[in-house]
């Protein structure tokens, strides 16, 4: 398990294993770079461990440092880590101008599917959700990117709470699997996210529509 943890004056990647999710035993930080987003991909690629990550670089008004790119990073033994390759970055004046990795990527026959949430900077910020779709062998290559979001704040319980306007993919269920480890296309998808910091939501999908918003 990787996480998020904060420290004196910036954040690091750690890296937790469990047997039973009950208890979490820290194996130890990943490097010294204030980083989040670490997400950790479900196989390894070309011999490596592989995640995505998103080095903290900018400073926003109040002070915090986020990040408006997600990097593909490599690992031989998942404590150290080399960043390899800039997959994408945010854009500037539209609803993804700060970006980082959600739940792990999905393997589908079409790419790599990952979705990820985007922060609107140009008033006050609102946490919304896309997805993009990646090269299987080259995860850092995009092969479609959404122009537009899948998700953004509605509920009252989205738009109000510790962290107004916010809906944080974080996790990501396929319920059915094909022979080669594929997610099948017609396979539903239960996305799992956070709601202003407080609440927990649900909304659901299929692969092929979420295919299809990389391409919208």
């Amino acid at each position: 398990v990787m996480a998020a943890v904060d420290v004196v004056g910036k954040c690091l990647l750690g890296l937790f294993q469990t047997s039973d999710f009950s208890y979490l035993d820290f194996l130890g930080f990943t490097g010294n770079e204030d980083i989040r987003n670490g997400v950790l991909f479900p196989e390894m690629i070309n011999g490596k461990f592989a995640r995505f990550d998103r080095p903290n670089k900018k400073e926003v008004e109040s002070g915090v440092t986020t990040g408006s790119q997600i990097w593909y990073s490599e690992s031989d033994d998942l404590l150290s880590w080399e960043s390899k390759k800039m997959v994408m970055e945010g854009r500037l004046h539209y609803w993804d101008e700060h970006i980082g990795a959600g739940p792990p990527p999905v393997k589908t026959e079409k790419g790599w599917l990952l979705v990820y949430h985007g922060i609107a900077m140009h008033y006050q910020p609102i946490y919304q959700v896309g997805v993009v779709l990646l090269d299987l062998e080259k995860p850092w290559k995009v092969i479609a990117r959404g122009r537009y979001n899948i998700l953004e704040p509605r509920e009252i319980w989205e738009l109000v709470g510790q962290v107004p306007n916010v809906v944080f993919p974080t996790g990501m269920i396929v319920d059915s699997i094909d022979e080669h480890g594929n997610a099948k296309l017609d396979s539903e998808v239960k996305l799992y996210y956070g709601a202003a910091d407080t609440h927990i939501g649900l909304a659901t999908s299929t692969i092929q529509e979420l295919i299809d918003a990389c391409y919208a």
